[in-house]
């Protein structure tokens, strides 16, 4: 095959690869946006009420949602329109006018009374226009015979009356009463004769006008005024709008149909607000990432986050419809802090306990409690928390909830008199508690499923009780307690040039764990008087045992299911080293016979270290058993043997590609050095009691 044709398949196999990557990214994000729509969508569709109007409601229902009560609101503008004064406009020329008929009236009268000339038909053609036809001819004669003192008091009388009319303000709608009424109060006067009576309320009804005249746009504009002033009825959530046992009517009927508890289940509003929150939370969470987080964009850390993510919404989805204040939002913080980091934990969790307050309504006690308890969650998480410790924070997310909830009973958000606030203040109080066992729990999940290792895992694995561990103190002690060295010195490394130093020390712990296999075949595990094993071997049979040591750990990691990233230190640290003693060995053997051993058949197969971790253990594990060889390890001794071995690992090219820099290799170095020297410090050498006692 010509290279031209491989340079050809390797950029075949690098893009099919890159492609599969964000094949695999874009996959997770869908799936997050989905299921996040998808809990909302549930979450704003209500509950489906199966009722006619006339019926027998069988349920209590009440509303999902705020809404607006349009019927309510509509009859409350309409009362409100209804007592709403009308706007008239006066006109003082009617009473001057009434005035002034009044006058001429009585002075006509009084004219024709003082004339001994008038006749019947003068007076009735000279006083019937300023009366109404209903009057007969006979009254109005009969008014002209009347003294002139009961003229002049009852046409006084008249204009009062007119005068306190109009004065007050006669509307069009108020005239035939107003009329009416001074009809009937002269009639009824006994000061003033009969037929003057019927002659005066013949003139009330033909000058009598009103003075008011309805201003339409000035009544309009109370109008409109009045209905923009009331507030529209709003039916809250969870308030009862249908009571078992009640008559559904039709303005319920009504409620019920906008808020979408009968008919279509399947509307445009919760679709589409759906999808808008669901894009706005997916979308910071994306920015956030790209901005801080780019790395867990990537596969597989992106399917961690998303599962993570998806879980807690799944969870908080379930647990809002047993109460608000069960929300485990402090569970989802808790997983995002410990298997990311605590910044994560906190964007997170804040995104969970908005969703929270999305689902439940941003109800005024439960929302603060869940966003207080995602935060205080993420903040509390220690990189180096085992299970215990983190159910233990649970009983700390308790009295955090408790301190918030007296402040919102103290600050007057909710009634601390109400029997429903207590029996939720303890859902809250359990809900810490519960929150830590969800994150419990579930974090095996995740580290099986995406073969990841958190601070916990590695705190477990650490332990002597482990199968692994104990078998290698009880089998091969001496290999233990080199491996117990390294990882102090592995430990203290990592931590000086900023690596993840537990991942290092367990790692050191793991890194031999092949010589229980055959453990007299090494030197630390060899007592004082044993045959050597090598000495009755060739050199190249003792390099393959030694060399095998490696392939022998990474079956029994397996066989134990030991995480990968621990399993690459058994792997990694010995690189592709040579096997210098035994390769030394069969040089001198082969020299006699002019021929020279080939140097590969002496190499560990490898991997060289891929990360700064399995760097500083290979460094460390060179180190510790080197010093070992020292008869007087002097701390100038102690500092030329570590410059020494890292340089040839350095020179071997066994570092190439661990990302260690040449200043981070001269800091591990001062490390080593400070470390070994406290191993191996001086100490005063105590006299023979026997000696002591005889001199």
């Amino acid at each position: 095959m010509s290279k031209k044709s491989e340079q050809s398949g390797d950029w075949f196999r690098f893009s099919f690869a890159k492609y599969a990557h964000l094949k695999a990214e874009a996959a997770w994000g869908l799936s997050a946006f989905l299921l996040v729509f998808a809990v909302f969508f549930v979450s704003f569709v209500p509950p489906q009420v199966r009722v006619q109007v006339g019926q027998v409601s069988p349920v209590d229902v009440r509303a999902p949602q705020e809404c607006i009560d349009q019927a309510a609101t509509e009859k409350l503008r309409a009362e409100q329109a209804a007592s709403v004064p009308k706007a008239y406009d006066s006109d003082p020329r009617i009473l001057s006018d009434v005035r002034a008929q009044v006058s001429s009236f009585k002075a006509k009268v009084a004219e024709i009374a003082a004339s001994s000339s008038a006749s019947t038909q003068t007076i009735i053609q000279s006083l019937r226009p300023y009366l109404s036809q209903d009057v007969s001819d006979a009254d109005i004669i009969a008014a002209v015979a009347v003294s002139p003192q009961v003229l002049d008091s009852s046409c006084s009388r008249l204009d009062q009356r007119l005068g306190e009319v109009l004065s007050a303000g006669l509307r069009p709608e108020d005239l035939a009463k107003a009329k009416s009424d001074l009809r009937s109060e002269f009639l009824r006067d006994k000061d003033v004769p009969d037929q003057l009576a019927r002659v005066l309320a013949a003139f009330v009804d033909k000058n009598l006008k009103a003075n008011l005249t309805l201003n339409q746009e000035e009544t309009d504009r109370r109008i409109k005024e009045a209905i923009s002033s009331v507030e529209p009825v709003r039916i809250r959530r969870g308030q009862l709008i249908l009571r078992e046992g009640d008559v559904v009517t039709k303005e319920q009927m009504d409620l019920l149909v906008k808020l979408g508890m009968t008919g279509s289940w399947l509307r445009l509003a919760p679709i589409v607000g759906s999808f808008m929150m669901s894009a706005f939370i997916c979308g910071i969470i994306f920015v956030y990432l790209s901005l801080h987080h780019p790395d867990v964009l990537s596969a597989p850390k992106i399917g961690l986050a998303a599962s993570v993510f998806m879980l807690s919404m799944l969870a908080i989805k379930v647990f809002a419809a047993i109460s608000p204040f069960l929300v485990p939002t402090a569970a989802g913080a808790m997983l995002a802090a410990t298997l990311f980091d605590r910044r994560f934990g906190v964007f997170i969790g804040v995104c969970l306990a908005l969703s929270a307050g999305v689902i439940s309504g941003f109800d005024t006690a439960a929302f603060p409690l869940g966003l207080t308890g995602a935060l205080v969650a993420a903040l509390a998480v220690k990189p180096d928390w085992n299970r215990t410790r983190l159910l233990r924070a649970g009983f700390i997310l308790s009295g955090v909830y408790a301190g918030v909830y007296l402040t919102l009973g103290l600050t007057g958000v909710v009634p601390l008199t109400d029997l429903a606030v207590w029996r939720n203040s303890l859902v809250a109080l359990v809900s810490g508690p519960f929150s830590s066992i969800l994150a419990v729990g579930s974090l095996p999940l995740f580290e099986a499923s995406f073969s990841i290792i958190t601070p916990l895992r590695l705190i477990e694995l650490s332990n002597p009780e482990n199968p692994l561990l104990h078998r290698l103190l009880l089998e091969a002690p001496g290999t233990y307690h080199h491996s117990i060295m390294v990882g102090n010195l592995a430990e203290a490394a990592a931590m000086a040039i900023g690596a993840d130093s537990l991942l290092a020390r367990v790692g050191a712990y793991y890194h031999d764990i092949g010589k229980v296999k055959r453990p007299y075949f090494f030197s630390e595990n060899q007592v004082p008087g044993m045959d050597n094993p090598h000495d009755k071997m060739s050199p190249s049979l003792s390099a393959t045992v030694i060399t095998s040591h490696v392939k022998d750990g990474l079956e029994l990691a397996a066989e134990h299911k030991v995480p990968s990233v621990i399993r690459d230190f058994i792997a990694e640290h010995h690189g592709t080293m040579l096997a210098s003693f035994f390769y030394s060995k069969a040089s001198e053997m082969e020299s006699k016979d002019n021929r020279s051993p080939e140097e590969w058949d002496f190499r560990y197969e490898g991997p060289r270290p891929t990360t700064k971790e399995t760097a500083v253990v290979m460094l460390a594990d060179g180190v510790e058993a080197a010093t070992r060889s020292l008869s007087k390890p002097t701390p100038a001794r102690l500092e030329s043997m570590v410059r020494r071995i890292i340089q040839d690992r350095l020179l071997d090219h066994q570092l190439d590609k661990s990302d260690l820099t040449l200043r981070e290799l001269d800091i591990i170095a001062d490390t080593f050095i400070k470390v070994l020297s406290g191993v191996f410090h001086t100490r005063i050498e105590y006299p023979d009691k026997a000696k002591a006692s005889s001199n």
